[in-house]
């Protein structure tokens, strides 16, 4: 019996090991087919106008510095395109919130959330013209790092327990490996995060 308690962890470890693997692959292509996609929506769009002023819409990870000092505000001909943003950034967004619903949880999915209403409402204010065209850009880049802090805030809030259990499951105890066995999604989701944080910038 004591014998087999060792293989029984060894096997434990390895089969944990092939299931984080296993879902960092599907939750980093789910990602990639989300940008694919995302990426497609506006290559295919007619945004001759505004293409040029906003750096996401330009294919650009980060607006350069002449979008954000353009002090220029939104012309009438920019208007039926800026609508057609908003619905890019609603279907981009809510693609990526599902995917991070599924592989990590609720919380994060509503950080996603949060950050998409943000973005429609910096949208709100360039087609009020409340705002110029570098303004935006410029919060813009705010949202982003905003969210990238709340992700990164959750997943400090919880890493103490999760490093609590990935502790445990080395310990030469059937019942504690029984244990761990239970707890190793919760375990997968911060892993996951993980994964999340060191990817690229994602489009929006």
């Amino acid at each position: 019996m004591l014998i087999s308690i060792p293989c029984f962890l060894i096997g434990c470890a390895h089969d944990i090991a092939l299931r984080q693997d296993s879902q960092k692959t599907a939750f980093k292509q789910a990602l990639e087919e989300n940008t694919l996609q995302c990426r497609k929506s506006i290559e295919m769009s007619k945004l001759s106008n505004t293409r040029s002023k906003i750096f996401w819409v330009a294919g650009l990870s980060e607006p350069t510095v002449a979008m954000q000092s353009d002090e220029n505000f939104i012309q009438e001909k920019d208007k039926p395109e800026i609508e057609k943003l908003h619905q890019i950034v609603e279907f981009c967004q809510n693609m990526y919130s599902k995917t991070i619903t599924s592989f990590i949880g609720d919380e994060f999915g509503e950080r996603f959330t949060n950050h998409l209403h943000s973005k429609q409402n910096n949208l709100n204010d360039l087609n009020n013209g409340l705002i110029s065209y570098g303004t935006y850009n410029r919060k813009e880049i705010e949202l982003s790092q905003q969210l990238m802090k709340d992700l990164q805030f959750l997943d400090e809030k919880y890493h103490p327990q999760v490093r609590r259990q990935s502790t445990s499951i080395s310990d030469p105890s059937f019942s504690e490996a029984a244990s761990n066995w239970k707890g190793v999604d919760s375990i997968m989701k911060f892993l996951l995060l993980d994964l999340l944080l060191s990817l690229p910038k994602l489009v929006l």
